[in-house]
């Protein structure tokens, strides 16, 4: 029987006794979060049996801390504020209707009271809500709408700036991890039916670039250039680097003694970079052919590694793509405001004066030049008028926490807070072990994902078996991005976290290659039962043992972690919960259900269905033999 419509819901739910319509709640969801049918049954009885307002018990309903458990838990001091929360169990347990066709007996773990579901209605209800839905199954397009009520409003626009490297530099480890949580990012809002545009916003303008066009002019070959364009400017990037950090050490010397810096930033490579950045603003041709042919390189460059992450963009831009225009706009509006004032020949802002925390912001230097903070509010304005976004995002490590305050705040003394309302910065830890590795040594921009594709493939040959599942030579350059993603995925935005490049290719438990086997291995399972047959009413009815009941409780709980994601741009937790699922597949298969029976079919297309749809949102192509 269909569950994709409240009538056809409801009657199902009238043939497993429960009584119809669904109890209606402003919050619940039933057509798109299984446990929301839950709720609401939930949620009259206690509100009956405590004679709390209805809504405060919806309210005080949760998800469960440990599924085995429960499947859902009551806060009873939410439930009814003031209560002894021992009393009030043993009174609600007395009063619970003891022949709900939902819902065991409840029973009391501290504050809470934990409900499970009855064995004999789970599967029942749940593996025909999942196995309808497939692809849908966790998603909610809803979210996304312009107008809830109306499904014809048009969707809402989300911008997503992330992986954004300097072209004058090497593409560091936090560009790989904003490109791997960018992504992820950009899977959810879709999946939750934004309208989304990925943006590349490349460092592509400035001092940087001035200087790398002096290096270019004392260490630059054509020959070199020519044979490794990649590798010779990075080459010259390091020896130019190397030649500046000293003048850098004395500016910032002079600074942190309380003396003035411009004597030293006057002359030397401080010049040189500064004079090379002020012909590229003025149209110099000989500056602007360099800056071109290192921004088609760069481009060019990261695509092709793009590619092997399987990750794409809707646009690539940068800095240098700011108009002039739009900078002169945004100065005056600062300076008609009286936000900005010179200081010694720079034009800045006192954010203390206005009530900011972020210090002194840089609008143009001494020497004239626009700054950063310049270029990217001005390109906040054209993309707001390029795109009429609804939210923009950006995925950048949290060394620019200060850069972002600056900005948002700047926006807001502009008269613009309607636009800055719509900025958020997901920031994460910029020093993981990732960062520390990748542009060294082995670690470059391929080579990572060169080391991790050879690590895949010694770790299935010394696993013939899952090797023969996984299809090894139509997916290893896959599995070693599966590896990688996964690893990096697991960790929280915040974590410092560590990067072993043996374990995440192995086949432990909570690695890429765990998740891929589990999941060909349900898809082999399926293939195996799938020849003509069809499942009956008794097939379901007979998925009530422990193990069996167990996985299809955490099934159900998959849109409330999407959901969870979707609030918190989170990761981890999608990855946690994935690696759950195939423990219980582990401890599943390891009872002895290693040949699969007709029964178990429809409970095989739930798991294949929650496991496709997760693996697809962390940006993981699942593979199956």
């Amino acid at each position: 029987m269909s569950t994709s419509t409240i009538t056809e819901l409801e009657t199902l739910l009238a043939e497993l006794g429960l009584k119809t319509p669904i109890p209606q709640f402003p919050a619940a969801d039933v057509l798109r979060k299984p446990l929301d049918i839950a709720r609401c049954y939930l949620a009259d009885v206690f509100s009956e049996i405590s004679e709390s307002d209805v809504e405060n018990a919806y309210h005080s309903i949760n998800g469960p801390n440990n599924i085995p458990m429960g499947d859902l838990a009551v806060v009873l001091p939410k439930l009814v504020h003031g209560a002894d929360a021992n009393v009030l169990a043993f009174e609600l347990m007395q009063k619970f209707p003891a022949e709900s066709p939902l819902f065991l007996l409840p029973f009391p773990e501290g504050v809470h009271l934990l409900i499970m579901f009855r064995p004999q209605t789970l599967p029942r209800l749940f593996l025909p809500y999942i196995n309808d839905r497939k692809e849908s199954y966790g998603r909610d397009a809803v979210l996304g709408l312009l107008d809830p009520s109306s499904p014809d409003s048009g969707r809402k626009k989300l911008v997503i700036e992330f992986s954004s490297p300097n072209i004058a530099s090497e593409f560091q480890g936090k560009h790989l991890r904003s490109t791997i949580l960018g992504a992820f990012i950009c899977n959810l809002y879709e999946s939750m039916g934004w309208d989304v545009t990925k943006l590349n916003y490349l460092g592509d303008w400035g001092k940087p670039i001035g200087l790398l066009g002096v290096g270019w002019e004392k260490f630059g070959s054509e020959e070199l250039f020519q044979a490794d364009p990649a590798g010779h400017l990075l080459e010259i990037n390091h020896k130019i680097n190397d030649l500046f950090v000293p003048e850098q050490v004395a500016s910032k010397k002079a600074r942190d003694d309380k003396k003035d810096s411009a004597e030293i930033e006057s002359q030397g490579l401080f010049a040189e970079r500064n004079a090379f950045f002020k012909r590229m603003e003025e149209g110099d041709e000989a500056a602007l052919a360099f800056w071109k042919r290192v921004r088609d390189n760069g481009i060019q460059n990261y695509t092709r590694f793009y590619n092997r992450l399987n990750v794409s963009f809707d646009e690539y831009s940068g800095e240098s793509q700011v108009s002039p225009e739009t900078m002169t706009e945004v100065e005056q509006i600062l300076k008609s405001k009286d936000i900005c004032e010179e200081s010694g020949g720079a034009w800045i802002v006192d954010l203390k004066k206005h009530g900011g925390r972020a210090g002194v912001a840089i609008i143009r230097d001494r020497a004239g030049s626009t700054t950063y903070l310049l270029r990217d509010l001005a390109a906040v304005l054209e993309r707001h008028k390029k795109y009429a976004f609804d939210s923009m995002i950006y995925v950048v490590a949290s060394d620019h926490n200060t850069h972002f305050s600056r900005l948002f705040k700047i926006l807001e003394l502009m008269d613009m807070s309607d636009l800055a309302n719509k900025l958020q910065h997901v920031s994460f830890n910029a020093a993981s072990q990732l960062s520390e590795k990748v542009g060294h040594g082995e670690y470059t921009l391929d080579g990572i994902l060169d080391k991790c594709q050879s690590a895949v493939e010694e770790s299935l040959q010394g696993n013939p078996e899952r090797a023969t599942l996984l299809e090894v030579a139509k997916g290893t350059s896959d599995l070693g991005v599966a590896a990688l993603l996964a690893q990096e995925l697991s960790a929280r935005r915040a974590s410092d976290h560590g990067f072993d490049v043996s374990r995440m290719t192995s086949f432990e438990p909570g690695t890429g290659l765990d998740l891929q086997y589990w999941y060909a291995r349900v898809c082999d399972s399926i293939k195996i039962l799938s020849n003509g047959a069809s499942s009956s009413d008794n097939d379901v009815a007979a998925l009530e043992d422990e193990d069996e009941a167990n996985l299809l409780r955490s099934l159900v709980q998959y849109p409330e972690v999407t959901h969870l994601a979707y609030k918190t741009l989170e990761p981890a937790g999608v990855m946690v919960y994935l690696f759950n699922i195939t423990a219980q597949l582990c401890s599943y298969f390891e009872a002895g259900r290693d040949i699969p029976k007709s029964a178990d079919l429809p409970l095989y297309e739930a798991t294949r269905v929650v496991l496709e749809s997760g693996l697809k949102l962390l940006g993981i192509k699942p593979l199956a033999g």
